[in-house]
């Protein structure tokens, strides 16, 4: 069981309207917001931003839920309490839709009773009405990646690990951003030998993939291989073959007004066909 301490501050400050700013009227349609309904309170959603205020207070069955919005990104994190079972500290801790924490707001525990006789219903407020002081409200840029949400709707934030399987590799670059290469897993089809379990699909993932159909119209052979040969008689065309001679006795030097050198390497021209010529 939660121990309340520093009863005096409690008592001090439900005399004022704080966490809610000065000139919030706490007034709505159809509600009125007790001026010492909260304490205290540090509010954080992520994508909130100075303007927080306290949208909506609704109750569903035993349910209390307050809501938590902000000019712009709209609904940002809510809390609830059930009537029959008040927090004794009086602590209501809010999450976002994927349940992060968004922040906490202490109210008295007297002044949470006091909820048990509202009606079931939604009491929506706007934001001069119930906007909290600034004191309270710590924005949070929604920018960045922030979390990650599985196929199975599970959501991971905080401290996440992120490991590459056999065949991915992952890393940071240089800028700060994560890098993921798919390099293939050599031992892939050792495995799938070795698994009792294999499938077709999976025998069929292993087989060898080559997106070009045809070159010139020239499809590839049973192994899915092109073999481009110099001076095949598919090609009417002269080619031209240039590699240079390691040879330093041939090396020109020239000087250019005194200041720098350019070298010259001796280069082998050849033409398919005809016969070698040399020249630098």
């Amino acid at each position: 069981m939660s121990k309340i301490v520093f009863g005096d501050w409690r008592d001090d400050n439900e005399q004022r309207k704080y966490p809610f700013a000065d000139d919030s009227t706490l007034v709505g349609d159809t509600l009125t917001i007790p001026a010492a309904l909260f304490l205290d309170g540090r509010l954080y959603p992520i994508g909130g931003n100075e303007d927080l205020f306290l949208s909506q207070v609704s109750r569903l069955g035993n349910i209390i839920t307050f809501t938590i919005s902000a000019d712009g990104p709209g609904v940002l994190a809510t809390a609830m309490y059930d009537v029959t079972d008040i927090p004794a500290s009086g602590e209501l801790a809010f999450h976002d839709a994927y349940g992060r924490p968004a922040g906490m707001l202490l109210a008295a525990e007297t002044a949470l009773e006091a909820f048990s006789g509202l009606n079931t219903g939604e009491y929506d407020f706007i934001s001069s009405q119930t906007r909290f002081a600034t004191a309270v409200i710590v924005p949070q840029p929604e920018a960045g990646v922030r979390g990650f949400i599985l196929p199975s709707g599970e959501t991971l934030f905080g401290d996440v690990w992120i490991v590459g399987e056999d065949g991915v590799v992952v890393r940071k670059d240089n800028d700060g951003s994560l890098r993921v290469d798919l390099i293939g897993d050599p031992f892939a089809a050792r495995k799938a030998c070795e698994d009792e379990d294999i499938s077709d699909e999976d025998v069929e993932v292993l087989q060898p993939y080559c997106p070009i159909e045809t070159i010139n119209g020239i499809p590839a052979d049973e192994q899915g291989n092109y073999k481009l040969l110099v001076g095949s008689n598919e090609s009417l065309s002269t080619l031209l073959r240039i590699v240079p001679v390691v040879d330093q006795s041939s090396d020109v030097t020239k000087h250019l007004g005194g200041a720098s050198a350019l070298k010259f390497a001796s280069l082998l021209i050849e033409t398919l066909g005809e016969r070698r010529m040399r020249g630098a």
